[in-house]
């Protein structure tokens, strides 16, 4: 185990307490921590703050100003610094991410222009093996890049002369790749334009699925694990996962194989971030629960809570059904309501929150839904009424920033939400379309402005302080997790996240930048600044 200078690491180390060497600090030895001289937001009921924490056997022991350290205890120094909970996304494809095939590039999130984006391929190819794949796969816009387009064949080159590249917008592109990408689709057969553009969507839908099929379980693995990297680098330690739809291209998610990659890191005890995976389906026709739709096998041969701390089934949703505005969404919930399954549905627009708002009230009479913890997630348009009748039966909302990348469009109504008391999670639908980063929602709730930094929801923004959380005691009630996850209270798991910058005083473009610079997950570190701590 090694450990820096105290004066630079902020570390204390107590006499005999380690004597192994450890490779990776994801498995470091043991989970007892105290950490001292702190800006530590508990958010709990009284949004209390204190300067210390205690953490034994991975959970919180006790809290409070000025402790001190138990003999023989691993201390850290927090310098001052901001401690948070770690934060939760109530709603983000995370496992369909663990998919994407080469090393996927999510720094694409922060880039905002062409010279940036090549800086970051060109530090991403010298942090990979020789000549290794490079993808950015969703979760990014021209609109983010002072240029407003997508980089030319030639940049891509320019920033990689060896490295195959290969930039996917979206769901189903365009994409761009570069000349080392286009002798790599060459050799599978897909065709390229010269100029290195993918423009239609079978061409891209194509293009993709022949990079994933040259894939080996590892290197899904390997995906998986990096995708965890990159949010713990960010305070990121939960996600509600939203599974994937049966549509080609960077959506899907094929339920007969694509758990594996996760479920083997589960197996391996490689996980960095909490996953409460639903289970998406898109049938035709939903019966009593005896039939053979996806759903209804599910809700029979599955069970929902299976797993542990670190992987558990959370429920159905975002879809359970092909068409959520007919009488197959009807049986569907309640089916769900008589089997006592958390239900999320994906309700964008007014008729779509009508429509489920409607099939929920009827569930709800079928069996009490109040204690499975329903949603109705995006509500982009929801109004006062639907969110009455949400409390009235025990259900809340999840919100995300799929408005970040717009420019004539806003919403959800944030502080209309907030307000009304309901239940209400954050999160972000990355990232096909959105990035993962958090944030980046947690800054366009507090502020009502997109990427370009322009005001398009500023009549609902909501504070700091609420915004937080909705991405942490918020979100973890939508997986029954508010409990054990949160809040820094004494019995909750030791999930933190020691931020960069004090989130409540940095000015608010600021909010853009914020990172961790230590996160734990059940005591254990799972991302450290060096410069702040190395073990």
């Amino acid at each position: 185990m090694k450990f820096l200078n105290t004066s630079l690491s902020r570390v204390t180390r107590w006499p005999l307490l380690f004597v192994c060497v450890l490779s990776s600090p994801v498995i470091a030895q043991g989970n007892n921590l105290f950490l001292t001289n702190g800006n530590i937001l508990t958010l709990d009921e009284n949004d209390s703050v204190v300067n210390s924490v205690l953490v034994s056997n991975g959970r919180i022991a006790e809290l409070g100003n000025d402790l001190q350290a138990p003999a023989g205890v691993q201390t850290v120094d927090l310098d001052g610094r901001t401690m948070i909970p770690g934060l939760m996304d109530s709603h983000v494809h995370f496992i369909r991410h663990g998919l994407r095939p080469g090393y996927d590039m999510r720094e694409i999130e922060s880039v905002r222009s062409i010279a940036e984006l090549q800086a970051a391929l060109t530090a991403k190819a010298n942090a990979i093996p020789a000549g290794a794949l490079i993808t950015v796969v969703g979760g990014w816009a021209p609109l983010q890049l002072a240029e407003n387009r997508f980089p030319t064949r030639a940049e891509l080159d320019e920033a990689l002369p060896n490295n195959p590249v290969y930039i996917h917008y979206r769901a189903y592109g365009p994409a761009i790749a570069n000349t080392a990408g286009m002798a790599l689709f060459a050799e599978g057969g897909i065709q390229i334009a010269e100029n290195g553009m993918v423009e239609t969507r079978e061409d891209a839908v194509a293009a993709y699925d022949y990079l994933k099929s040259r894939q080996t379980p590892e290197q899904r693995q390997r995906s998986t694990k990096s995708i965890m990297a990159y949010v713990n680098s960010l305070g990121m330690t939960s996600v509600i996962d939203g599974a994937g739809t049966n549509r080609p291209g960077a959506q899907l998610l094929l339920p007969a194989f694509d758990y594996d990659p996760i479920l083997a890191v589960w197996k391996n005890k490689e996980m960095t971030v909490r996953v409460r995976p639903m289970f998406m389906s898109w049938d035709l026709e939903v019966g009593d629960g005896s039939g053979s739709s996806e759903v209804e096998e599910r809700v029979r041969n599955s069970f929902m809570g299976h797993g542990d701390d670190m992987f558990r089934v959370a429920g159905l949703g975002e879809h359970t059904v092909n068409d959520s505005k007919s009488i197959q969404f009807y049986n569907a919930t309640a089916l769900a309501a008589r089997r006592g399954w958390l239900l999320q549905e994906h309700s964008s627009s007014k008729e779509d929150n009508d429509y489920h708002i409607k099939a929920f009230e009827t569930a709800n009479e079928i069996a009490p839904i109040a204690d499975l913890h329903w949603s109705l997630t995006h509500v982009h348009e929801i109004e006062q009424g639907i969110l009455d009748r949400l409390i009235a039966i025990g259900a809340g909302v999840t919100v995300q920033n799929q408005r970040f990348f717009s420019t004539d469009q806003s919403g959800p109504p944030f502080r209309m939400i907030v307000d009304s008391g309901i239940r209400v999670g954050g999160g972000t639908d990355s990232t096909v379309g959105h990035p993962m980063n958090p944030w980046y929602s947690i800054y366009y709730m507090a502020t009502g402005k997109n990427v370009l930094g322009d005001e398009i929801n500023a009549d609902q923004k909501i504070t700091r302080l609420e915004a937080l959380k909705l991405y942490t005691i918020g979100s973890a009630w939508f997986s029954h997790d508010e409990n054990d996850l949160g809040t820094i209270e004494i019995g909750k798991h030791a999930d933190f996240a020691v931020l960069s910058d004090d989130y409540l005083t940095v000015p608010e473009d600021e909010i853009l930048n914020l990172n961790s610079v230590l996160t734990i997950v059940g005591g254990k570190v799972v991302h450290s600044d060096p410069e702040f701590y190395s073990q």
